[in-house]
This record gives structure tokens, sequence and C-alpha cells, in this order.
């Protein structure tokens, strides 16, 4: 396997239209990386320039340690799975599976022991005589992993290969690849939009927002210390609830002031504003998880309750400013009840309304 690195990578299509620009990350080693964001960010644009399928306008791309800009896809000894599965109907699945084997002028006893090798891997052993028209969807899209399994390539690519699979089957697929992963050790590029598939299966997420990278972190460091106020609503469901307001200081203390909250800000995160200058205008931001009940002094009313088995979403309002708190399924409040409610104060973050940067991390 080897290593995958982008170095200052651009992409500018017909028109000026702009695929991604600068983007610079490495893939190490055996590492799953997660490329993630929304509908056109960039994320099968920066797949297809690593797979050769496009090339880049400026920037290097770097396979193994070798410069691959000018090397065309079949020399990059790169694998892809994509969204279709792209299975041959006419083939069966020992034939979809050798396929590429055949094509290299592969040895039929080396073509036979990697089919049945990569068949009893992906647990699809008994369907070989198939043909694809006979599968679930779940079952064609093993044979696809099992496609490019065999190949044993330095690099395997995912472009969304779960999105057209039902819940829960793509939540079984999830941890089909997590487990192959952890067998075969594979470098490997997995892009989505989903973040539950990101936070799940990354090993790194690289998160994207109009073709520029936002931040490059493993799940969790990208869930706790988003590095932006997009990364922060992006990641999280639901989304972290943000409130407008400035940053006010009352002796050495400094607070959140907004249109119905005042919030003092902890000495720790108070340490982070203080090195930045004339920061007024900001965003507090709070995850519903780190929202509590009967406790501090903030008068909130309960405008809807969702019940979730596991977990209660409770919809809370403040005059006219509207949040949500995620708290364990006991002992809900009702609807039109009125709650006091405590925002974990090591837990809160503040964003630079200009720069969206978050200035608490």
């Amino acid at each position: 396997m080897a290593e995958v690195k982008l170095v200052n990578v651009t992409k500018i299509f017909q028109r000026g239209n702009i695929g991604v620009k600068d983007v610079n990350f490495t893939v190490e080693d055996g590492e799953f990386c997660v490329i993630l964001g929304p509908s056109g960010c960039g994320k099968t644009t920066t797949l297809r320039l690593i797979a050769g399928l496009e090339e880049p306008t400026e920037g290097e791309i770097y396979v193994g340690g070798r410069l691959v800009n000018n090397v065309p896809p079949k020399d990059r000894d790169i694998a892809m799975v994509f969204q279709n599965y792209a299975l041959y109907p006419h083939m069966n699945v020992f034939d979809n599976m050798a396929f590429g084997l055949k094509m290299r002028r592969m040895p039929k006893e080396e073509i036979k022991k990697r089919v049945e090798e990569a068949a009893k891997l992906l647990g699809i052993e008994k369907l070989l005589d198939r043909k694809p028209r006979e599968l679930s969807g779940g079952q064609r899209q093993r044979v696809a992993l099992g496609r490019a399994i065999v190949r044993n390539p330095k690099v395997f690519l995912f472009d969304e290969p779960l999105s057209n699979l039902d819940a829960k089957m793509r939540v079984r697929m999830r941890a089909e690849l997590a487990r192959l992963h952890k067998k075969l050790k594979a470098t490997s590029v997995y892009v989505t939009h989903d973040q539950v598939e990101a936070m799940t299966l990354g090993d790194k997420i690289v998160l994207l927002k109009d073709g520029t990278v936002q931040q490059i972190a493993d799940p969790l460091t990208l869930y706790h210390k988003p590095a932006n106020k997009f990364v922060a609503g992006f990641i999280g469901s639901p989304a972290m609830n943000f409130f407008e307001g400035k940053i006010m200081k009352e002796g050495e203390t400094f607070y959140f002031v907004g249109k119905e909250l005042k919030i003092k800000i902890p000495e720790k995160k108070a340490i982070k504003i203080k090195e930045r200058k004339n920061i007024e205008e900001v965003v507090f931001g709070i995850r519903p998880e780190d929202i509590e009940f009967d406790k501090g002094e903030i008068e909130a009313r309960v405008d809807l309750i969702e019940t979730l088995g596991n977990e209660i979403l409770v919809y809370l309002s403040l005059d006219d400013t509207t949040f949500i708190a995620r708290i364990p399924p006991y002992n809900p409040p009702k609807a039109n009840d009125s709650v006091r409610i405590n925002f974990i104060e090591d837990r809160i973050h503040i964003f630079d309304t200009k720069t969206e940067e978050n200035i608490t991390i």
C-alpha cells in the first residue's frame, strides 16, 4: 500500500467554475480517509483527480511517493468502487470480479485463487455463479468491493458506495467496510455527504465547502473542536445551536451577551478571547447534548418534544430565539412547560462573526 498526497491542488472547469481550490492533505499508508461535505463541495472532483479521471489545473498529486499528474489511470495502481456498482449484467459474479485480472492476462489459477479469497472475505463465496440481477443491493456492493480487492491495488477509492442502499443495509455495510479495512489495512479514500459514515469509518476526515478545505482532523476532534462555524454546524445531528451577540467584559470576567442571553465565559476560553483584539460581534455555539435541565438561571419555554427511543429532542425558545436540547429518554418535560436550563461552560464555542473562525479552541 502507499500514501496519497495532494499539494496545492486546484481544478478549474470550463467557464471558470472552480471544482477545488488549493487542496492540501496526506493520506498515510494504511489510513482510511473520508472526504466529507455537502453536494457540490468538490468531494468527487478530488477523488477523480486522485484516480486520474480529471487533470489538475494546478498542484501535484503523489501516490506512493510518485508524482502521478501525467500518469494514466490504469497505471496508478488504484481501484475505484462506484456508487452505481458498475457490474456487467451478462457476467456472473466470478467473471465480474475476475474481469480486470483477465484484462491484465493474469494466469487462470492466480485469478481463481484471488477471486475465491476475496469472495470468502466478503461472504459471497456461494454467489459466484449468479448474475447481478439475482443479487440484492448489498450483495452487488460486495461484488463491486470484491472486484477492487482482487486487484490488490496500492489505494482504494470509494465514491459514495452506500448511497443506493436502504438505511438498514447501509448500517450493515458500514460495519463490513470497517471490518474489511481492519483486515486489509489498505490505504483508502472514501467520499460521502453522510456525516455518520464519515464519523464511523474515518481515521481522518477532510471536510470541504465550496471546493476549499475547512478542517482536517480525526472524527472526535472535528466534533468537539470545530475550526469554524461551518464545521460546527455541519458535523452533528441535530446541528449545533447558534446565538448571535457580543463579547462584554465586567471587571476581569468575560460574558457573551445576546438578545435574551448573558453567559459567563469560563477562564480557559476567556484566555483565548483575550489573545484576540477588536473582536466584539460573535456567535455563541452549544451542542444540544451540552444543555442541562433543572440547573442554572436561564428560563426557556418548551415548544415541542420528539421522542426517539434512545433519546429525546426538546425544542426550546427564548422569546424569538429557538434551539434544541438532547436529553436522556426519562421524565421529559411537556410542551408549553417553562424549564430552567444551563449551558455546560467548558463545552461552549465562540465564533468570530466576520471570519466565522472558532476563537475558543
